[in-house]
């Protein structure tokens, strides 16, 4: 049996203010450190035997935070960091809809297989990181946590467990969620934590 923690990274300055951020960087706030604690604390009474992490500074930052508490060795990596948004990159949400309304409308259509100007769409990540969630897969390991984003988690919780693009786009990750994902012989359970607290059946929607 094998259980995996998917964690969102804490909320950052650019979260508060809905400024996309894609692969650009932000730093976590008061608010994101205090929720990389309260994730850290949680993890720490599961046996992680490793942590993988995305790449960029929100998600090492959370990591970081996590490693006080969960004394795991960390891989990072590169195929696991958040969608590219491309030229909406920096771009608060707003100004994306004021600049760009026939690409917003169209992603808003279609968000599963639309592309912005220069940006990834959900198969775009399914094939980076599909190979990423395999190796996971064939660890020996049987606590594995997982630090990355909204969007690329989606992605892998739908590769972990087959979910279809409707299903995928269902789930939602605020900063302070964590998903436990069991796969077993007996088949998976789905699980969710919010602030620390849990485990509540099955995965969070958009109300969560």
């Amino acid at each position: 049996m094998k259980t995996i923690y998917l964690v969102r990274h804490g909320q950052t300055e650019w979260n508060a203010i809905q400024r996309m951020q894609g692969r650009w960087n932000s730093d976590l706030n008061e608010v994101g450190r205090l929720q990389a604690e309260a994730n850290g604390r949680l993890l720490e009474d599961f046996g992680i035997e490793t942590i993988f992490s995305s790449t960029l500074d929100r998600a090492r930052q959370t990591t970081e935070i996590i490693g006080q508490y969960v004394p795991a060795p960390v891989t990072y990596d590169e195929r696991i960091v958040e969608w590219d948004c491309g030229d909406w990159s920096g771009h608060l949400r707003a100004d994306v809809m004021e600049r760009w309304p026939e690409a917003y409308a169209a992603l808003l259509a279609d968000p599963f297989h639309h592309r912005g100007p220069n940006c990834e769409n959900y198969p775009d990540m399914c094939v980076r990181a599909r190979p990423f969630v395999e190796e996971v897969r064939r660890m020996d390991a049987s606590s594995i946590a997982i630090v990355s984003h909204g969007m690329i988690g989606r992605v892998m919780i739908s590769l972990f467990v087959g979910l279809d693009e409707q299903e995928t786009l269902a789930i939602s990750q605020p900063n302070d969620l964590v998903f436990r994902v069991t796969l077993g012989p007996e088949g998976r359970e789905l699980h969710h934590y919010r602030g620390g607290v849990g485990p509540l059946a099955g995965l969070a929607g958009p109300d969560s």
